[in-house]
């Protein structure tokens, strides 16, 4: 919304057409020279002052696309040309386009010799202060060839912008037009991320659309802001983490269930029933004030009535009674609630109110929550479990160092279930997160000395400035790997600005996760899959991957998927491919990919791959199994743990298959080593390392 003046109109607009021209000019953007004007002897007295060839653009408030409505005009060579511009640009067919008539008018120096660029700011209300740089111009929303980072940037977030762009090739030179000076690029980023840090409160979002870009050079073309309706700070506030008593939800002594139920099939009777049928050691009390016993269990008819200490209690009951069960933890001392009812936002204002209204209370009484609408946390040492899937229904996992954080217990259900070659340090299912949120834990689980990767499946985040902060915090001593789910434009249709169009899409999203150091994934297999490299291997040193198969087919995919896997396929030294070639039959096809063809042994890729982890220029090393074939004994699951097991390489296997397939796979990951169904999560593990590599040389 742009911003009521108590000034006329006219000088409301000029006031602020001054402001924005003055705050770009102070941070040494240059722009064309040009001249409000309101009539037609001063639109030629100012070209002619100016210098011809010009622009002659509608002065309107508001109006943010000029060429769709025909309020630009280019190219004027002379007078006479601006006469019958200003006059069309005056007419009431272009008053009916716009929407008003025109009053006043821009003419500027006209410059067209360079490649075209957008600049944008924007005050994002899930990230905060964002950038967004990419190929401009009248299509830029159609190419959609752009990078968004949050603020405040630094010239390593400046840089990956600019190298990330699709049409990066345009700017290194093109068609007899000099390179673009990146140099130039990262300083026109960093001086806008500067110029959101001085007057984020002011704006909305700015466009500097097209800036045309030429060697060392660059010109502002035309710049337009919306203004704030009211000064909202646009600064994220640094913390706002809370981590205090999260430790006792993974870590409690003993557990309540509010609202336990005799019934099967009821949540409260599931919920009870995975505490009391797994290897959960402490107390577990179920309370329900209308039975005496629960599977064989003693009930209680109120918290403040259980005779021992609680740490956790589970609601169970429906949301409405839960501002009930807070102030009854409260009132026992007690700091930690999961709260598994449905019932909040999900269905309504009514819900929201109730949901609110729950957030406040626990924060007041100092109750931490997780929930509504969840399924829960589990913790694999501990083995505390509040899910309300049977254990004949969903397999809980051995004890790991991947910690899983989820918005959806669907998700999480189906990664718990994958987990057995991994294990699980610690899961939540966050629900409406009415009190904890992804920020609070992902700052825990990274300091914490049980997990080592934290997988975390994302659909967004109210607070993404506190997710960010902590993801920035902990992803270099524990990698954060990221699937954000939801990625459709239609979320941003609404917005009338280049940039607001931008900020509202998935691109923002991957910009701000990928600058504060998350490794981002496309899919949840991918998620899992990268997770599993993560934490089953040793980081990699780098992009270079060997593979070697006795398949050619899922190698030459995999090739195909190099580059967006930012993903490397070395030249091996001369020593590894002469020493191959001494030890390999004649129709081996010796390099990068080896190819040991249909007939391998467990020994032939015992060969191949100790060679390609002594090969100074591999990183990665990717054997693909076809199991079916008759040459390859069963002994490769032993020969492939001795070699691991020495390895300070990871080593990232795939195979395919049926039964026999998947009891090799299992026996494989059963010695330590990861193994992927699908070509896909293959590489997408090897990317996910590449990334870690990638992030850890900054």
């Amino acid at each position: 919304m742009c911003q009521s003046s108590s000034l006329s109109s006219r000088q409301g607009r000029e006031a602020q057409l001054t402001n924005l021209i003055a705050r770009l000019e102070a941070h040494e953007f240059r722009l064309p020279e040009r001249a409000v004007t309101r009539s037609m002897e001063e639109t030629l007295s100012a070209a002619g002052r100016i210098g011809y060839p010009v622009v002659l653009k509608a002065h309107v408030e508001g109006l943010l696309h000029k060429t769709e409505v025909g309020a630009v005009q280019l190219h004027l060579a002379n007078a006479d040309e601006l006469r019958s511009a200003y006059v069309q640009m005056h007419s009431d067919e272009t008053a009916s386009r716009i929407g008003t008539p025109v009053e006043e008018t821009i003419v500027e120096k006209e410059c067209t010799d360079g490649i075209e660029v957008f600049l944008g700011i924007e005050r994002n209300p899930q990230l905060g202060p964002t950038i967004t740089f990419g190929i401009g111009g009248i299509f830029a929303e159609w190419i959609g060839d752009v990078q968004v980072r949050t603020v405040p940037l630094s010239e390593a977030d400046a840089t990956h912008m600019i190298r990330s762009l699709k049409g990066i090739r345009l700017l290194r030179g093109f068609r007899g037009l000099p390179p673009v000076s990146e140099t130039m690029l990262v300083e026109r980023i960093l001086a806008a991320s500067s110029l959101s840090e001085e007057i984020g409160d002011q704006i909305e979002s700015i466009d500097l659309n097209p800036i045309l870009v030429r060697g060392a050079e660059h010109m502002v073309l035309d710049a337009k802001a919306i203004w704030a309706s009211a000064k909202q700070s646009l600064q994220r506030v640094p913390g706002g983490v809370r981590t205090e008593h999260l430790e006792r939800f993974f870590e409690a002594r003993s557990v309540a269930v509010v609202g336990a139920s005799a019934t099967p099939g009821k949540v409260g009777n599931a919920v009870l029933a995975s505490l009391l049928a797994g290897a959960y050691k402490g107390e577990v009390y179920p309370v329900n004030p209308k039975r005496a016993e629960i599977l064989g269990r003693t009930c209680y008819p109120e918290l403040n009535e259980i005779p021992g200490p609680v740490d956790l209690v589970v609601a169970a009951t429906p949301l409405s009674a839960v501002p009930a069960v807070i102030r009854d933890c409260s009132d026992a001392g007690v700091h930690n609630l999961v709260i598994v009812s449905g019932g909040g936002k999900e269905t309504g204002d009514a819900g929201r109110v109730l949901e609110e209204e729950i957030g406040r209370l626990g924060d007041a009484l100092g109750v931490r929550m997780i929930g509504p609408n969840c399924i829960g946390v589990f913790d694999g040492q501990t083995r505390v479990d509040t899910f309300f899937q049977p254990h004949d229904r969903m397999t809980r996992p051995p004890a790991g160092r991947l910690a899983v954080v989820t918005q959806s217990g669907t998700v999480g259900a189906a990664m718990i279930e994958s987990a057995a070659a991994t294990g699980i340090s610690r899961f939540v299912s966050l629900g409406n997160r009415a009190d904890v949120d992804e920020g609070d834990l992902i700052r825990f689980l990274g300091e914490e000395p049980n997990t080592d990767v934290i997988a975390c499946y994302l659909e967004g985040s109210s607070n993404g400035g506190k997710m960010l902060d902590a993801i920035r915090k902990v992803c270099l001593s524990t990698p954060v790997v990221v699937y954000k789910a939801g990625r459709s434009p239609e979320g941003a249709a609404g917005a009338v600005s280049h940039t607001g169009f931008f900020g509202g899409t998935y691109r923002a999203w991957s910009g701000a996760l990928a600058q504060a150091g998350a490794i981002l994934v496309d899919s949840v297999e991918e998620l899992f899959a990268v997770a599993k490299a993560c934490v089953m291997q040793p980081q990699a040193a780098g992009t270079g991957i060997a593979m070697i198969g006795n398949g050619a087919g899922p190698m030459v995919q995999g090739l195909d998927q190099l580059a967006e896997r930012g993903l490397t396929l070395p030249r091996l030294v001369e020593e590894t491919v002469a020493g191959m070639r001494e030890l390999y039959p004649p129709h081996f096809i010796v390099g990068n990919p080896l190819d040991v063809t249909g007939s391998a042994t467990a020994h032939d890729y015992s060969v191949g791959i100790r060679a390609l982890l002594d090969d100074p220029h591999v990183n990665v090393v990717m054997p693909w199994f076809v199991f079916q074939d008759a040459g390859l004994e069963e002994s490769i699951v032993d020969r492939l743990a001795e070699i691991a097991h020495d390895a300070s390489k990871p080593i990232l296997c795939g195979a395919s298959g049926g039964a026999f397939s998947g009891r090799m796979s299992a026996a494989i990951e059963a010695a330590g080593v990861p193994v992927f169904a699908t070509v896909r999560e293959w590489m997408a593990a090897a990317g996910g390392l590449a990334a870690a590599a990638r992030r850890n040389s900054v």
